[in-house]
């Protein structure tokens, strides 16, 4: 066919290969070309007859493509976001914990661990055998404290506590003794008893008790237990 012309509007009417007609074996066009080949034309007649009409429509997919753009970006961040929270938020009892550690063998008590001997060595000794375990001879600078070692069960055993000749009670950490508590006897090393802290020559051998503070331990969770959470 030919084509119609409708004022200055020309419009071609489409026809459709026959079905094993040489335009359909030359042209190679299938229906979906064709469709696309009509809309095409559409759209170019609207640009001709309408400019401002066209100029409208390419407005208004724009506008909603980059809306629609802006849709996927929020909602990617808020599936961002939300993934972050939830990976942080555990629930207490599935975070791992942080407890009190002390090595084998030492006691822990009001934030400290000590070590009871059954050996019996000087002061001296005592202390050297305590900084070799990375602690000291136990300093117990209130009854709080002092309270604390009792009750770690030492009872007869040095405690961090020294006088040199002629000069004030000082703890092995340097600090100076508060006088919260009576030291008994004439001697120049204190040790702990029953019935509070007495003092005798460093020379005597006597059981010790070191101390130290306690080291938080963070649990390692275990992999397998993780695994099975999600």
């Amino acid at each position: 066919m030919g084509s119609t012309v409708t004022g200055n509007t020309s419009v071609r009417e489409k026809t459709f290969p026959r079905p094993g007609s040489s335009s359909a074996v030359d042209s190679h066009l299938s229906i979906v070309e064709l469709a696309k080949e009509a809309v095409d034309e559409d759209t170019a007649m609207l640009k001709e007859n309408n400019p401002s009409g066209f100029k409208m429509q390419r407005f208004l997919v724009w506008t909603i493509l980059i809306i629609f753009l802006i849709a996927i970006g929020g909602l990617g961040a808020t599936i961002f976001v939300f993934t972050r929270a939830s990976g942080t938020n555990e629930p207490a009892d599935q975070r791992p914990s942080i407890v009190p550690c002390c090595p084998p063998g030492w006691i822990a008590s009001l934030g400290n661990c000590y070590y009871l001997s059954e050996e019996e060595k000087s002061w001296d000794l005592s202390q050297d055998h305590c900084f070799s375990h990375g602690a000291s001879l136990a300093v117990a600078s209130s009854l709080e404290a002092l309270a604390a070692v009792h009750r770690a069960g030492a009872s007869n055993h040095w405690i961090g506590l020294r006088r040199d000749p002629g000069q004030s009670w000082r703890w092995v950490n340097g600090a100076e003794f508060n006088h919260s508590f009576e030291v008994h006897g004439g001697g120049s090393c204190a040790y702990l008893t029953a019935s509070g802290v007495d003092s005798a020559k460093c020379s005597t051998e006597r059981r010790w008790v070191c101390g130290k503070v306690v080291e938080p331990a963070r649990r390692q969770t275990d992999p397998n237990e993780r695994a099975l959470r999600y």
